[in-house]
């Protein structure tokens, strides 16, 4: 008897084998659209600007604001010391609180905390800009990063949602210097352009500190700063 040696030429064999840098890492799973955490924002917004407004004094506006941070503060506190404390704030604010929030300080606070640093650093104009442009930019850019957004430029930020983010952000800013400050049509496109600007970039980097931080004192600095070389005739 012999024996039948097997040729390996003889073998028509194919793999496919994908190099390793073609596989991609898993993407972060996107944010769920929450429609009463978008209207929040605006309220929010809109309540923090008529609070700008009315507020007789820069004392009275920090001691407001100092008031409502503080609160804020002595909730995380008692969140961390007492679970059950813990469970009962995120079932009280469960329409509007992301379950990440649950074990980390929730974005109201960064929020505050923002608008006590606004009410003794910022120009009311500055300050002003700093809410509205978050309130109603950021929810926008959500909005319609989840629908159209194609093109993803860092993270889960989409370019579509960044340009959404400077468009309302811009379009809000003028409506409110042109309500309540009445500039020229020319000083009022460069401050919001600016500080849109500025607020959509905070908006796609934030990652270590909360962007409902970051953005209203973004904007506002922008804005300062864009306000001193306005024109204003």
């Amino acid at each position: 008897m012999s024996k039948s040696t097997l040729d390996p030429t003889a073998l028509d064999l194919e793999l496919e084998v994908a190099p390793f840098s073609s596989v991609p890492a898993p993407p972060r799973p996107a944010r769920p659209e929450n429609l009463s955490r978008s209207l929040f924002h605006v309220a929010s917004a809109l309540l923090a600007l008529f609070m700008l407004r009315m507020v007789p004094s820069r004392g009275w506006l920090i001691a407001v604001s100092a008031s409502l941070c503080a609160w804020a503060w002595s909730c995380e506190i008692a969140r961390r010391l007492s679970p059950a404390v813990n469970e009962w704030l995120m079932r009280l604010f469960s329409k509007v609180a992301h379950p990440q929030e649950r074990h980390r300080v929730n974005s109201s606070t960064w929020y505050l905390t923002a608008l006590l640093g606004l009410s003794i650093f910022a120009p009311l104009q500055a300050a002003e800009l700093g809410v509205v442009v978050l309130g109603l930019a950021d929810p926008a850019a959500g909005f319609i990063g989840r629908r159209i957004g194609r093109t993803k430029i860092l993270a889960n930020r989409s370019l579509e949602g960044t340009l959404g983010f400077f468009a309302v952000g811009t379009l809000a800013a003028v409506a409110t210097l042109a309500v309540f400050h009445g500039l020229p049509l020319p000083a009022m496109l460069l401050i919001a352009s600016a500080g849109a600007a500025a607020g959509a970039v905070a908006e796609l980097v934030s990652s270590r500190l909360d962007d409902n931080f970051t953005i209203p004192v973004t904007v506002a600095v922008a804005a300062s700063i864009a306000g001193a070389f306005a024109p204003v005739s």
